[in-house]
């Protein structure tokens, strides 16, 4: 479980206060600059940051860097690549402990079942497309933080880990995510596919201006709140239990 009181980063987002529970995936979503990012780096302990964020119980900030590392992992956004590293040599570094077992083989071979990975492993980094790039980085963040590998995991988080996949690498993605929340990490990650959040998300944060605009269910995600927060106009459609917001054809709210 993560509790945030307070939390804010300087004109960037903030006071946020609220509970992410373990075995659930929790979304964020939000136009660009309201906060999503500065948001997860300062709950991963990667941001300064005012307020407090605790984990289980205990406060990150009291915690070592390598003791935080043991506890969480995190995609950031934009991820620089080790030069000269094969994808399967970029795998390796996400395993806990630094040692390829066979344990940690499985575990590679479940997430390349999920992720389409296995023609990647040969080849340079330097030779796969953005996408092919940030499935392995996916990967690599989830091997950190994998239970049958480390334990003693409690938290994942993922900054657009969607970003630059093809719709099948998206669904697949967020199977994983939803994955790893039923083995009982708290899993949170931003996307801004607001249907994909509705389809997947056990909890929706909707960021707005720095500040929490709603929180709850996928109920949260109203035509009322889209044009507020989006400056978008959409029509919602239910059928069968899900929600659909579909844009109006030419409609988007011009608001200073």
């Amino acid at each position: 479980m993560l509790t945030l009181d307070a939390l804010g980063v300087n004109e960037r987002v903030g006071p946020v206060s609220g509970t992410l529970e373990a075995g659930r995936l929790t979304l964020l979503v939000g136009p660009n600059g309201s906060g999503k990012s500065s948001l997860l780096l300062a709950a991963a302990g990667l941001l300064e940051a005012e307020g407090q964020v605790e984990l289980d119980g205990a406060l990150l900030d009291h915690l070592e860097l390598a003791e935080l590392a043991h506890l969480r992992a995190m995609l950031v956004q934009h991820s620089v690549l080790p030069a000269g590293l094969k994808g399967y040599e970029l795998l390796a570094l996400g395993v806990p402990g630094g040692e390829v077992t066979e344990a940690a083989c499985e575990q590679m071979a479940v997430l390349s079942g999920f992720l389409k990975l296995d023609r990647l492993y040969a080849r340079p980094l330097s030779a796969l497309s953005g996408g092919e790039q940030q499935r392995l980085l996916i990967a690599k963040t989830l091997l950190q933080v994998s239970p049958a590998l480390n334990p003693d995991a409690r938290l994942l988080l993922l900054d657009e880990p969607l970003a630059g996949l093809d719709w099948q690498h998206q669904l697949a993605t967020l199977r994983l995510l939803r994955h790893y929340a039923g083995l009982g990490l708290t899993v949170v990650a931003s996307i801004h596919d607001i249907n994909l959040a509705a389809q997947f998300g056990d909890d929706i944060w909707c960021l707005h201006r720095g500040r929490l605009a709603a929180r709850g269910g996928p109920e949260v995600l109203t035509p009322e709140l889209v044009a507020e927060v989006f400056e978008v106009r959409v029509t919602l459609l239910e059928q069968d239990g899900r929600r659909l917001l579909l844009p109006d054809s030419g409609e988007t709210e011009n608001r200073q």
